[in-house]
């Protein structure tokens, strides 16, 4: 399979700044049923930023389950994606990208291939506890993990070299599956991250937007960089 692992950056910063305000994400949720009570309520980064990645990453898998199957698992602020072929992670990981910058929700991605097994997932919950377990593993999870924690900065999609030569596979870069698609488009990292431990070179080309959709994600991302603190400056130069 091909893994696509996404995570946001800075949100255990987040989570220490803020109070976890259960009842806000709960009428986050049910968003439309609760707009007046979410206009009321005190700014909290924390609620908005997790609310704003689930619905995203939703609305990412409900479009792409609909072309093709994928196993998603997610954990908290993070979330593993499997599918069979390159261009689906790869295009599931363009379209999230685009969204949670135009949110100014910076993450992260990598994408791996190689072996995966979803196994068991359970949940037993009573009235004063729960149990819950998610049994699954592979090489494309500790691959996608890895590219993405290789140690280059920056709001990107990595590729992990275990990805690279499956592009020259029409099977999983077709030239189209539909009107609105193109083969994947790579870019080589430059010369000084290329020196990082597990060998990434590579990272997706996110950037090819309608007009009027890049001059929006553009703001949004110069408003993100202002907002950042002076020590994740680095992320946003390299970006």
């Amino acid at each position: 399979k091909v893994v696509l692992f996404v995570d946001i950056l800075g949100f255990a910063g987040l989570t220490e700044s803020y109070p976890l305000d259960l009842d806000l994400l709960k009428a986050h949720d049910r968003l439309f049923a609760n707009i007046e009570k979410i206009m009321a309520a005190p700014d909290n980064q924390l609620v908005s930023t997790f609310s704003k990645f689930h619905f995203s990453l939703r609305s990412a898998l409900n479009l792409a389950n609909m072309k093709h199957p994928l196993t998603a698992i997610t954990f908290s602020d993070s979330t593993f994606i499997s599918t069979s072929y390159a261009y689906e992670a790869v295009n599931i990981a363009i379209g999230l990208q685009q969204s949670l910058l135009g949110q100014k929700i910076p993450a992260r991605m990598g994408i791996a291939y190689g072996s995966f097994a979803a196994l068991r997932f359970r949940s037993d919950i009573s009235a004063d506890d729960g149990d819950h377990a998610a049994q699954f593993l592979g090489t494309s999870i500790v691959r996608a993990h890895a590219a993405e924690t290789c140690g280059i900065k920056g709001l990107r999609i990595l590729l992990h070299p275990s990805v690279i030569s499956l592009f020259d596979d029409t099977r999983h870069n077709p030239e189209s599956v539909d009107a609105m698609s193109h083969p994947v488009r790579y870019l080589e990292c430059p010369e000084k991250e290329r020196t990082n431990k597990i060998g990434v070179h590579h990272e997706i080309d996110f950037w090819y937007l309608k007009p009027t959709m890049e001059t929006n994600i553009w703001h949004a991302f110069q408003d993100m960089w202002k907002e950042a603190p002076q020590s994740e400056n680095e992320h946003y130069k390299v970006t």
